[in-house]
Formats: structure tokens, sequence, C-alpha cells
């Protein structure tokens, strides 16, 4: 059995599922773990991901990482930015030219971040250009790896259209209630929950959502092989009307409570994939907007109308089990679950496209 030396870089709060992940997975070894905040430098990686300890100790020291042997790492740092990556001083520009570093150093990258990477071509040659002359440097691949965007409104519904003998149109959608997420940053900073919606500049997030969920769309629209004519980006907003107490602060009466982020794949002015990230604060909210299941609960939707068509649900966290956390897991398990692939691949940016298919091998529990 072929093993591989892994590296993560980044283990909060999604990243501690992908650390036990490496750990539990019979072909990977940890060889390095590096993180952001000086509170885990120096703490046993099992540690952290309350596993045994493993003698692997926690580094803020890039430099340390890039010198290390290893076979691939697993790039997970914080981002829900989703920045322009050729924006040197922005936070995913940043994340962006340290990830073409690993690359250099001769490591395959699978990557979480920046979100702005779910589907390269998207976001022009430059881009491409940077992020191929790394992997040439470095005979190392690269590949993003997530959930939303990064699996279910790219490779899933690829996977679905394998049974498709005609395609009239696609629609996905992620259907979320931020009402606990305790990220204030993203929750009132990004989003711009809780602000005035006349004061609020939406274009940074239409900007996030371009490069992430328009990726997405643009990637189905390639493995599809139709020819898109745009892929248009589009934001509805209602207000709270009442004031509400969530995890990150108060939304107050006439303040944004719920938003629906549409990218648009257009041919001749028709409609054909269509990605939407629908969230509130309180599932009263904009009831007139699509709820998933009873309302009740979050999950994913995937209509793909032609022959045959198909209707899917997807409830992450499903049977009682906490959302937030089958959420880490998935990503965490999506991302280590593609190593074997990426690693044996040649050179270069890679996609679900053309990587062999990725499955949970090794993870039936005893």
């Amino acid at each position: 059995m072929t093993q591989y030396r892994m590296i993560q870089y980044g283990a909060g709060a999604t990243g501690k599922f992908a650390l036990r992940s490496i750990l539990t997975h019979p072909q990977l070894d940890l060889v390095g773990l590096g993180v952001h905040s000086s509170r885990n430098e120096g703490r046993d990686a099992g540690t952290i991901c309350r596993m045994p300890d493993t003698g692997i100790l926690a580094t803020t020291d890039v430099e340390r990482l890039l010198a290390m042997e290893a076979d691939c790492v697993l790039f997970m740092p914080w981002d829900p930015y989703a920045g322009d990556v050729l924006e040197t001083d922005g936070h995913s520009g940043k994340l962006f030219a340290l990830l073409c570093r690993f690359l250099e150093s001769g490591k395959n990258v699978i990557a979480s971040a920046p979100n702005s990477l779910v589907y390269v071509p998207r976001l022009g040659a430059k881009v491409v250009d940077r992020l191929e002359d790394a992997c040439r440097k470095g005979g190392s691949s690269f590949l993003y790896a997530g959930i939303s965007p990064g699996f279910i409104p790219d490779r899933l519904v690829l996977g679905l259209t394998q049974m498709s003998a005609r395609i009239e149109t696609i629609v996905v959608r992620e259907i979320m209630n931020y009402a606990d997420y305790g990220d204030r940053d993203t929750i009132m900073g990004l989003y711009g929950f809780g602000q005035d919606p006349a004061a609020f500049d939406f274009s940074g997030l239409l900007g996030s959502f371009s490069r992430g969920l328009g990726g997405s769309v643009a990637m189905v629209a390639d493995g599809l092989k139709i020819a898109l004519d745009e892929v248009r980006m589009d934001i509805e907003h209602v207000v709270a009307d009442r004031d509400f107490e969530i995890a990150t602060g108060i939304v107050r009466r006439g303040t944004i409570a719920a938003e629906r982020l549409s990218a648009t794949g257009l041919v001749n002015g028709q409609a054909r994939i269509v990605a939407e990230h629908v969230t509130r604060i309180a599932n009263e909210v904009a009831p007139e907007w699509p709820v998933f299941g009873d309302g009740e609960t979050e999950g994913y939707q995937i209509e793909i109308h032609g022959a045959p068509a198909m209707k899917l649900e997807l409830e992450v966290g499903a049977f009682g089990r906490n959302p937030m956390a089958d959420a880490g897991w998935a990503v965490g398990g999506h991302i280590t679950n593609s190593v074997v692939g990426l690693c044996e691949a040649a050179p270069g940016i890679r996609t679900f496209m053309d990587l062999p298919l990725a499955v949970g091998a090794y993870r039936m529990s005893a």
C-alpha cells in the first residue's frame, strides 16, 4: 500500500476535521502541521483534533513547512472572502502566494481556500498561468475541493448528469440559516446581516460569490460542453420585521435578515445553469423563497430538468446529527479522500473532470 506524506496548513473549525481524516486514513502519514495562532504553537496534532498524540507538533513557521519533505499539502486556512487572488495585499492574495510557494517546493496541494479557486479557468489567464508556472517548477498538481462550492454544485451535479439523455436546465440551491454561525466578520461584515441595506455595499459579496459559486456554474458548463454567453450574478435581500438575536449579535428591525444570491449561466439570454445561495437568520424570514424540506432544516437541492427529470434533496447533518459539525466532516472527508488521485496525477491544475473517481476507501467503520 503506497503511503503519502502529508502536511496540513490550517487547523481551524473545518481543518480539525480534515486532520482527523488524515490520522484515520491508512495511506496518509502526517509529517507537518501549520497553524496561525500562537496558542496552538507546539501543541500535538492529535491534541488539537481530540485524538491521541501523534508526535507531530504544530508550528507557525511557514519556512519550516516549505522545507519539509512531503507528498501533499492540505491547504485549509480561513478565507470566507473569496477575494481577487491577484491583489497581493489582500487576504486571499496573500494565501494564493503561499499556496504557490508550496507547489513550487514540490508538494501537491489540495485547497479549500482561497475560495476563489473553485474553478481556476474562470479567473482568467493571469491566475491560470501563475498556478501552472508554480506546478511546473515543483512538478506538482493542484486541486480545489470543498462542499459548496467544491462538491455539491459542481462535482455532484456533473455526476448526476451521467444519467441524462437530454438536459434543459439545471438548478442547484444551498439553503442555510446563519443564526448559530459564530463568525461575526463573515455574518455581519461580508454578508451584511444586521446592516442598513441602503448603506451596505453588496459588491464585495457579489464578487465573492462570482468567483466561488460562479466558478461552479462555469465548471458544470465546461463539463457539459456548453458555451455560456455569461455568468450573471444577482442578489436579493429581505429586511427583518422585528429584532432577532443571533450568535453574532442583534439583527434590528429594518436591517438585512435574508439574502438570495444567484449565479446564472446564460445561453442566448436563457438561464440554463443556475446556482443559488439562500440564507436567513431565522426560518420565518422570506417565507416566499425556497426552503429545504419542512422549512426547519438546512440543506441542498438539485433539479435537472430534461430526460430523465431529477430532483435531489441532500441534508448534511441528517438523523439528528449536528449540521455544522457534519459539514466539517464532509469537507475533511472529501479533501483527504482526494489525496491519492491527485498525487498520482500529472503535474498541473486539476479538476474533478480529469481525476479518477474519489471514494471513501478505508472509511467503512469496523
